[in-house]
């Protein structure tokens, strides 16, 4: 070959690999665009682990965004903190054809706290990239390679992490000393990852991962979801190395040193409490009066200092600065219930309404909240210190049935918290309704709430008075010319009973049908959807928590009206739930409306969706039963 024939093949060869599309939208399978918002055409996260004290990470995120709604799977940042730096960042936009539209580099990267809005000390940064998109569809090619001498988290590994987002192909790579023992745990029942594995090194591959699309009363995304979570027993966390094979030697690590020497409050405050107790005996009454004196004394912010955001301020700047995150909050009542001799454990685990447990057979950082607790004899008491208006003792579907650690003198042990079953999360309703010639209704109405009704409705009180109307109107939408006419709440934190007593008025609540008035029957507490309907259910049917509603309503007939027939009762007992419906006459002028509605807690097979929905159906159809008045001659 000629030295003119090699030079034409060179030029021509990188002029190809300048100009060549990247990732055109075309080429995206069809079943991968079905029900996406974007796809991911690639998402690579390799990771070395050379010693103890190393970690480096190269990640690579190209995501085909298919609409608006698909910019959020973007993720085109990164954290760091004194432990972690960012060696290199940037992107690649490309549009729908795969042409390349715009460079960024590590300078056009925003660089940010990573906080929530309302946090005042922080050390943990990330670097974000503000793209906004001049047209759909497009791509973006995001890239980072970060150092860090943080090796406790490596974190999990997800086929899908959102709804609406496929996958073209997904890598994860850890090549790590052997001597610091990797751990995996699977959760990948169908086998969508190749796992591979050789001596230092683990390999998952998966391609064409299909969307997910949500579904009512499904279980929560992260059970849904093949993943993997990865842990090494010997790791690192800033300046403090690790090694656990258990729970009971983890916690004990936890406390001699993310716990031990932070628990240390001022002499006056151990007094204040020990004044604040004199004279009470009982463990569980002293406990109260040192948690309200928490709740009075501080506020939540988020704080991310210490040991990978682990370490809990200490308690002593807690009393001095009047705030702290949910570490530092559950350690300061801690000190403080020390002082007064109440012994309680620290307890890490995951917050939110989906339950998640902590894996109980997978020792590893895991969890993203901190609450108390209270040994009572073979129980807990549990104490959320971060909501200054939650009762003591009381916790509701931010932290309740799920597997969490507590971190006892001896070390570590994975219990549960509170479940409340239906019979606990309770609404009594009582009801006083007139109705009027033309129509329109008057209402006089009382709900006591318990358990997670209660968690669902006492933050009512906290509301201004247009904030509670809005509530209300919400609550009641099915009633058409609604007026709020008087709110009366009491919050009886004793109990855990959340009181509400509204008077409300609808004009034209009925209708008419020539002399007739047709009046709904439920005005008070009626169930107005049904849950959707899919031709092909995918997943299995879950109600994560139970309720238990009775309701009991007069209803005063109009002057001059007299009703021309009552329904049947109603008895409805399914797998499901329970529901009750009656309407009697008292007298001429008088009816006693009453309903029972119990859902129970549970999981069920999809194949049971079908009859899960026809029992909400029929309820929702009783629900809106009308009764005919007819004007008396």
């Amino acid at each position: 070959m000629s030295k003119f024939s090699l030079c034409v093949l060179m030029t021509f060869g990188m002029a190809y690999s300048l100009f060549t599309n990247q990732y055109p939208i075309s080429t995206i399978p069809p079943a991968l665009r079905e029900k996406a918002n974007s796809v991911i055409r690639l998402e690579e996260e390799l990771i070395s682990i050379p010693d103890q004290r190393t970690k480096y990470v190269k990640h690579k995120r190209v995501v085909s965004v298919l609409n608006s709604n698909g910019d959020r799977e973007v993720d085109s940042y990164m954290h760091y903190d004194p432990t972690t730096r960012i060696k290199d960042i940037g992107a690649i936009v490309y549009d729908a054809q795969g042409k390349e539209i715009k460079r960024y580099k590590k300078r056009d990267f925003k660089d940010i706290s990573a906080v929530d809005g309302i946090s005042i000390f922080t050390d943990s940064r990330l670097l974000y990239l503000d793209h906004t998109a001049s047209s759909y569809p497009y791509t973006i090619e995001f890239f980072a390679e970060v150092a860090s001498s943080n090796t406790a988290f490596l974190g999990s590994w997800y086929a899908n992490s959102t709804y609406y987002l496929s996958i073209e192909k997904s890598i994860y790579e850890i090549k790590y000393n052997p001597d610091l023992n990797l751990r995996f745990e699977a959760h990948d029942p169908t086998q969508i990852f190749e796992l591979q594995q050789a001596p230092g090194l683990l390999r998952l591959e998966a391609n064409a991962i299909t969307a997910l699309a949500p579904e009512d009363y499904s279980p929560s995304l992260n059970a849904l979801s093949a993943h993997y979570n990865f842990a090494l027993e010997h790791f690192h966390l800033e300046g403090v190395d690790g090694s656990a094979q258990n729970w009971k030697e983890f916690g004990q690590w936890i406390n001699a040193y993310l716990l031990d020497g932070t628990q240390e409050i001022p002499p006056k405050t151990i007094q204040e409490v020990k004044a604040l107790v004199s004279g009470v005996s009982s463990k569980i009454d002293k406990a109260r009066l040192v948690y309200q004196y928490m709740q009075e004394k501080t506020r939540y912010i988020s704080v991310q200092v210490g040991i990978g955001g682990w370490k809990p301020m200490l308690a002593e700047d807690v009393d001095k600065l009047g705030y702290g995150d949910c570490k530092a909050l559950t350690n300061y009542t801690k000190s403080l219930l020390a002082a007064v001799d109440i012994p309680s454990y620290y307890t890490v685990l995951y917050a939110g309404r989906d339950k998640r447990d902590i894996s109980k057979d997978f020792v590893a950082m895991q969890g993203n909240h901190a609450i108390l607790a209270i040994p009572e004899g073979d129980d807990y008491l549990w104490l959320e210190c971060t909501n200054q208006q939650v009762p003591f003792g009381f916790i509701g579907d931010f932290t309740d049935d799920r597997d969490v650690l507590i971190v006892t003198p001896e070390g570590g042990k994975i219990v549960h918290t509170k479940e409340y079953a239906y019979q606990d999360s309770t609404q009594d309703l009582k009801g006083e309704v007139y109705l009027d010639s033309e129509g329109g209704l008057k209402a006089e109405v009382t709900m006591s709430s318990s358990g997670i009704q209660y968690d669902d409705r006492y933050f009512i009180d906290t509301l201004t008075e247009t904030d509670q109307k809005k509530h209300y109107y919400n609550f009641w939408e099915y009633l058409n010319n609604l007026t709020i006419d008087r709110i009366a709440l009491e919050n009886d934190k004793e109990n855990i009973v959340f009181k509400e007593n509204i008077a409300l008025s609808a004009a034209r609540y009925a209708s008419f049908a020539g002399p007739e008035m047709l009046v709904h029957l439920n005005a008070l507490n009626r169930m107005t959807a049904s849950p959707v309907r899919y031709r092909d259910r995918k997943f299995g049917v879950e109600v994560g928590r139970g309720f238990s509603d009775s309701d009991q309503v007069t209803i005063h007939l109009p002057e001059g009206y007299s009703v021309s027939g009552l329904p049947e009762p109603i008895v409805l007992e399914t797998d499901f739930g329970f529901y009750q419906m009656s309407c009697t006459a008292i007298d001429e002028n008088t009816l006693l409306y009453k309903r029972q509605y119990d859902l129970y807690g549970g999981s069920y097979e999809k194949q049971q969706y079908k009859d899960f929905r026809s029992f909400k159906k029929k309820i929702a159809r009783y629900d809106n039963q009308k009764i005919i008045l007819t004007k008396n001659d």
